[in-house]
């Protein structure tokens, strides 16, 4: 896991979010708070398109929770510069059951 360079996000799913929960535990310079929330910034994007289409229906609350839980991953590491509380953030979205199933993406 390179923190020196942005994941490339192509989904939300429980992995992912697994996967910037961690990178955001190792993560300990201003360089590296930039990083994640790009990461973060993409998994937004990803959950406003899913949002966007007609068929979102019944997952539409899931959606718009899951993605203030991201929108306050990024606001702990970008603005507070807490990483760890990021991370505890996207953990509560994963036990929280927001996220898609592997394999999935929103």
């Amino acid at each position: 896991m390179d923190l020196d360079d942005i994941m490339e996000v192509t989904a939300v799913d429980r992995a992912t979010l697994k996967m910037l929960a961690e990178r955001l535990r190792g993560s300990s310079s201003f360089e590296h708070f930039i990083y994640r929330e790009a990461e973060l910034d993409e998994a937004w994007r990803l959950i406003d398109l899913a949002l966007a289409t007609p068929d979102s229906g019944g997952d539409r609350k899931r959606l718009e929770d899951l993605r203030l839980a991201i929108a306050e991953a990024h606001d702990l590491v970008g603005v507070d510069h807490r990483p760890l509380a990021a991370a505890v953030r996207l953990e509560e979205a994963i036990l929280a059951d927001l996220a898609e199933p592997e394999g999935k993406t929103a």
